[in-house]
């Protein structure tokens, strides 16, 4: 092994260890949600009861005629640990919402009640819905229960049935509570003592929010405190972001019916990869730019391409790579390999790709410090997909490309600088390519004319049109060549003769010609034929 792949290597493995060190000291560091003096990151929604600081804790206040008031977090939270200490008026409700939402306007909520009937209940605009840890008065005994706030409105865990949770928590005392939310689950301990272990998906992300019970008429006021309030949370209470998704292709794909890949990309036939290599760039364009796909094609100019003379035809699998960003690019890194992605991430679109598939990539135009892959990747896409490459950015190692039987590249320059300034964002996205538009899916037909997106449902479409132009084209050539017809006649509308002629060289030829049989057949069925 060459020096040079060792220390890529050396490189990768300290990178990864560097990410995977800080992504775990993250884990183990607890976050202050509430500072001790202001209320910078909380919002009150609901209802009007108010909040304030006083000795370093939050002071929840009811107000006559409110309804139930909350005051949330502006950062959602998925799986984390969250802790915090309460003193409770014993003549108020209180609670603390986990993984909640906030209608941005009216919701409905249909579900299965407890007798098994369907229920509905309307969230208006504006209130917060979802888990609720109970904070209740020591003869309540229901502290440390899961409530479903505003969603299903009943207990979904509760402690009444446990001697020792339903009197753990303590009238007129600070009592320590702590919620653990992992997946689905969510358990939750007063004083330490184990109150609830509740099973529930309903919600995996959401706010957490302090509530001030209404009290409708009733004069009050009375008071609800929080303190040392914090968390522990692998996110931070960011939302990781997604690389690549199901959804995502499917909004780019919404015409295709048939058959799709696992990640959810439309899988056109091999047989109508094979014949696209047949159809002229002209023609597709044509097709395609018929449909309303005015943006689909791409000149050559500008564009470095290693064999010209060979078509490249495939399923696109897109990648989106932007300038460096070191925030958002460390909760790449962080969700690449909470996914099990491996290595740098220029490599994980390679570790995607399947037989027949194309990998086009928006790299800005970058030729410098640019180069999406060398020699080595260029090897691992080859073998993967055994098709070539589209790159709006730079390769390197191009002698060690070339060695590549069969491999082709389009791409904006070839730099012998490493990969750098440079994130991934996103695989099996729209991406831009020059002036063009490459969605996940699309069959590609490069050329050394230009490069032609077809939509997938469009695809055989566009081989079965550009069969039949081709058909009438070589018969017109014949014929022109032999004098039987004049230009005028051939270019123009066909008379019966020249169609009936046309006809018998069709059934002559069949086997000949260079286009499927089935096709010829459909072509001379007046039912189907598209000439």
């Amino acid at each position: 092994m060459s020096h040079r792949k060792i220390f890529c290597l050396i490189v990768l493995l300290v990178v990864s260890v560097s990410v995977s060190f800080a992504r775990q000291r993250q884990r183990d560091e607890w976050i202050l949600l509430f500072d001790g003096r202001t209320l910078n990151g909380w919002s009150v929604h609901s209802g009007f009861a108010k909040y304030h600081v006083e000795d370093g804790a939050i002071v929840g206040t009811t107000v006559k005629g409110s309804p139930n008031s909350f005051l949330c977090t502006d950062r959602e939270y998925g799986d984390f640990i969250l802790e915090f200490e309460v003193l409770l008026d014993p003549k108020l409700n209180s609670g603390v919402q986990i993984r909640s939402k906030i209608a941005e306007a009216e919701k409905v909520f249909v579900f299965g009640g407890r007798d098994g009937k369907p229920q509905r209940r309307v969230a208006p605009p504006d209130r917060v819905y979802g888990y609720q840890v109970e904070i209740a008065t020591e003869k309540s005994g229901s502290s440390g229960s899961i409530y479903d706030e505003a969603r299903r409105a009943f207990m979904l865990a509760s402690t009444r049935s446990d001697p020792a949770a339903s009197k753990a928590f303590k009238d007129g005392k600070w009592n320590k509570f702590r919620i653990e939310c992992k997946g689905d689950g969510i358990k939750t301990w007063i004083n330490d003592v184990p109150c609830v272990d509740l099973r529930d998906g309903m919600t995996l992300r959401g706010v957490i929010g302090l509530q001030v019970h209404g009290i409708g008429k009733d004069a009050g006021p009375y008071q609800v405190r929080w303190r040392n309030i914090r968390i522990k949370a692998a996110d931070d209470g960011v939302e990781p972001p997604v690389i690549s998704s199901r959804r995502q292709v499917l909004q780019c794909t919404p015409n295709w019916r048939g058959q799709r890949m696992q990640d959810g990309r439309p899988y056109v036939a091999d047989d109508i990869l094979e014949r696209m290599k047949n159809v002229s760039v002209t023609q597709a364009w044509s097709v395609v730019r018929g449909a309303g796909y005015r943006n689909c094609y791409e000149n050559a100019a500008g564009w470095f391409i290693l064999y010209p003379n060979q078509a490249i035809v495939g399923r696109v699998l897109t990648a989106q790579y932007m300038p460096s960003h070191p925030d958002y690019n460390r909760l790449i890194m962080q969700q690449g390999l909470a996914e099990g992605r491996f290595g740098s991430s220029n490599s994980w679109p390679i570790d995607m790709l399947k037989k027949g598939d194309v990998y086009v990539a928006d790299c800005f135009g970058k030729v410098l410090d640019g180069t999406l892959i060398g020699d080595n990747l260029g090897n691992a896409i080859y073998s993967n997909s055994g098709k070539g490459v589209i790159f709006d950015g730079g390769v390197r190692d191009l002698e060690g490309i070339e060695e590549i039987e069969g491999f082709n590249v389009w791409c904006k320059g070839a730099d012998p600088s490493f990969l750098r300034e440079v994130m991934m964002t996103a695989i099996n996205v729209p991406i831009r390519i020059g002036k063009t538009v490459a969605c996940p899916g699309d069959v590609v037909l490069a050329k050394r004319e230009g490069i032609v997106f077809i939509p997938a449902h469009l695809a055989e479409k566009v081989v079965t049109e550009s069969e039949a132009v081709m058909l009438r084209d070589m018969f017109g050539h014949l014929r022109l060549k032999e004098g039987k017809y004049t230009p005028g006649q051939i270019d123009g509308r066909w008379s019966p003769e020249i169609q009936e002629d046309f006809r018998g060289w069709l059934k002559k030829n069949v086997n000949k010609l260079p286009v499927p049989k089935q096709v010829i057949e459909d072509m001379l069925n007046p039912k189907t034929r598209n000439w």
